[in-house]
């Protein structure tokens, strides 16, 4: 560093300080020399403070506000260099006079003034910030006040109904309640109601995502109500609580329709968030909430049914139909629909069906397998045909008389197909923790034949699906199978059976026909030959039993034929087990008034001299002898029956002519299936028939 610099360097120093600064800065700057103490020099003086500084005051951002509104100002922005306490105040300087909360605080407030359409004022604030020292610096705000808008006049509201699933556990050992789902509420009618709840204004019907919208006055109360049914061109559907103990019920067509109702206020903007669940009720050991999601988990099955029926017929019109529920809803006997009792979860053949609800015995709300099942019964009554007699009957152990045996297997392979899922889960019990499972592909069953309900859900349902397992490598899919139920099946001359199925379904597919052949053989079903009425049938059960085979024995006019039923695979006096019923055929070649005899021989039991024929069948005194029944049916249609009292005989006549053509009779004996015969009432029974 030259001396001319130092030189420059001391001046400036000297000017602003002591000559003792311009000694220390110059022996820096000249490198004095190292160890020197230089004893003479005196310390470092720190450079003076800096000059006082005002506050820099800030009232914040310029911004404008609604009427009537309170408006907070703030100096929270003001700063000080020197770091000292500063003191504030605020002062209105322009437009409509307002009172400040707190003139002398940082923070202050004050209320803006009304002002008219179309014409804002400008409030204009001013504050000063203050130190000890007396300097101070001011700052202004603006805040420009308008009329606030009129709210308008209509508002949208809008969002998602969903219902909360329960899924099975693992083996369909009952429901899994750490693991709810929650579902849309597809196609559901729901509604827009007043305040009251008693005037309707608007109704619309949910997307498949369960998505539903209302355009609504403003600031106004509504209650919006989701009605667990389906309404369409083409269905009709209602889930109904059945129960009404109140004396007199209406008509079950006329009891109430599930409902979920959420009141709200429309407010002055639109809310796109306004969703609603329906929630089970569990609480943790049993349900202690009204079960909001049951009717909407049912309906929600039902509807699965319609859609999948509906892909393959788009012109499909579903006659109506009512679900009934209750809580209330248990197995028992006797039948009461009004108290809740009944014999279990069941279609009744009037497009009604009943579905089981106690908590801690057996609900089937989230078994949908077992709704859909009922409901394909409801199929097969409207769009095909079900000569079923229906009854009790346990999947994998029971014989069936071959009617019920093809419409519960039908029902089971629909329900998996509607559900594309084979595992048929039916939960019950205490906590819905237990259950049984059947999966139709890989089910075990001892019994294989026509008579078993597990041989024809396979079968049917092994023509539907894809998945290659065993004999079953190939697949029709529904639509052959639709086309078989909807067409020959409903007029055929023999009674709904696996028979008559396979062999339309062959007819109709005959480049399928080895592989409908191969599933048949797989189950113990003669397919070669087949036909409607099952004439080439072999397979009569396990152990050969009698009273099975023929399937259908031919009477002509004026012919006496013996034949027996036997209830030998029924242990419960249901009635509708192989043998119990046995099938005859009847030509007739013109108009004809015909007499029917079906006598037992040998009679069971004589008639005891105080028989009174118009005392009740049922009565124990009355029920050791054979009570005879028969049914004559011609393509599906009932036209004769023989029920009465007679001991060990039925004689009737028909009150009109028969047409010519080929007639099927349904004969059995009714104290099969009545509980009040005696224990030691014989399996077999032989009777004499003849039609003059």
């Amino acid at each position: 560093m030259n001396g001319k610099y130092l030189k420059g360097l001391g001046k400036l120093v000297f000017e602003h300080g002591r000559r003792a600064v311009i000694l220390s800065v110059a022996c820096v700057f000249a490198a004095c020399s190292s160890g020197s103490d230089d004893a003479g020099s005196s310390p470092p003086v720190p450079p003076p403070p800096p000059p006082p500084a005002a506050p820099v005051a800030s009232a914040g951002a310029d911004r404008t506000v609604q009427e009537l509104v309170v408006v907070d100002l703030t100096g929270a922005g003001t700063t000080d260099a020197n770091g000292d306490t500063i003191t504030y105040s605020w002062a209105q300087i322009a437009g409509t006079a307002v009172t400040l909360g707190t003139p002398g605080m940082r923070d202050t407030s004050f209320t803006a003034p009304d002002v008219t359409v179309g014409n804002p004022v400008t409030l204009t604030f001013e504050l000063t910030a203050s130190d000890p020292g007396g300097l101070f610096t001011t700052d202004t705000v603006d805040i420009t006040v308008q009329e606030e808008p009129p709210p308008p006049a209509s508002v949208t509201i809008s969002g998602i109904l969903r219902y909360e699933f329960v899924p099975p556990n693992n083996s369909c050992r009952g429901l899994n309640y750490d693991a709810i789902q929650s579902r849309p509420i597809r196609r559901a009618t729901v509604q827009l109601l007043d305040a009251t709840g008693m005037n309707l204004l608007g109704s619309i019907v949910s997307g498949d995502n369960g998505a539903y919208s209302f355009t609504v006055d403003s600031s106004t109360d509504y209650i919006i109500r989701v009605r667990a049914e389906l309404k369409d061109p083409s269905w009709d559907v209602e889930v109904r609580n059945n129960v009404d103990t109140s004396g007199s019920p209406p008509a079950l067509e006329n009891r109430p329709v599930y409902a979920m109702d959420q009141p709200f206020n429309s407010g002055i903007a639109n809310n796109p968030g306004m969703d609603l669940t329906a929630t089970t009720g569990w609480g943790g050991d049993a349900y202690t909430a009204v079960r909001v999601a049951a009717p909407f988990a049912i309906l929600d099955s039902i509807y699965s049914a319609i859609q999948f029926v509906a892909a393959e017929d788009a012109g499909a019109n579903f006659p109506p139909l009512d679900a009934f529920w209750s809580a209330d809803n248990k197995a028992a006997s006797p039948t009461d629909i009004d108290a809740g009792d009944l014999p279990t979860s069941f279609y009744n053949g009037d497009s009604q069906l009943f579905l089981l609800g106690m908590d801690g015995g057996d609900t089937e709300e989230f078994d949908d397998h077992v709704i859909t099942h009922e409901w394909s019964h409801y199929f097969e009554d409207n769009f095909s045909r079900s000569d079923s007699i229906g009854g009790s009957h346990f999947i994998g152990r029971d014989l069936l008389d071959k009617r019920v045996s093809f419409g519960e297997g039908f029902a089971d392979a629909m329900s998996a197909m509607t559900l594309d899922d084979p595992l048929y889960c039916d939960t019950s019990g205490f906590r819905n923790q237990s259950g049984f499972g059947v999966n139709m592909e890989n089910s075990n069953t001892n019994n294989d034949g026509w008579f078993d309900e597990v041989s024809v859900f396979e079968i049917i349902y092994d023509l539907w699906d894809t998945n290659n397992d065993g004999v079953d490598n190939s697949n029709i899919g529904f639509g052959p199978i639709y086309d078989v139920m909807v067409g020959p099946q409903v007029t055929t001359p023999a009674f709904t059976s696996i028979f008559s199925f396979a062999t339309y379904l062959k007819q109709q597919n005959p480049g399928q026909a080895a592989f409908i052949d191969s599933l048949l053989i797989d189950h113990g079903i003669v397919a070669n030959g087949i036909d409607i009425f099952g004439d080439s049938e072999t397979n009569d059960g396990p152990g050969t039993p009698p009273d099975v085979l023929a399937l259908y024995t031919d009477i002509t006019l004026g012919a006496t034929t013996n034949i027996c039923v036997n209830s030998q695979f029924d242990d419960d006096r249901d009635g509708n087990k192989l043998s119990e019923h046995r099938y005859l055929r009847l030509n007739l070649e013109s108009n004809s008034v015909v007499t029917f005899n079906m006598t037992a021989n040998p009679a069971p039991s004589q008639p005891s001299a105080g028989f009174d024929c118009s005392a009740d069948p049922d009565d124990p005194e009355n029920s050791e002898h054979a009570d005879p029944d028969y049914l004559v049916w011609r393509g599906g249609d009932l036209y004769w029956i023989g029920f009465g009292c007679e001991p060990n005989s039925e004689v009737s006549t028909t009150d009109g002519f028969l047409g010519p053509g080929q007639y099927v009779i349904d004969i059995n004996d009714f104290r099969h299936e009545d509980e009040d015969s005696p224990a030691g009432y014989p399996e077999q029974v032989c009777y004499d028939f003849t039609a003059n």
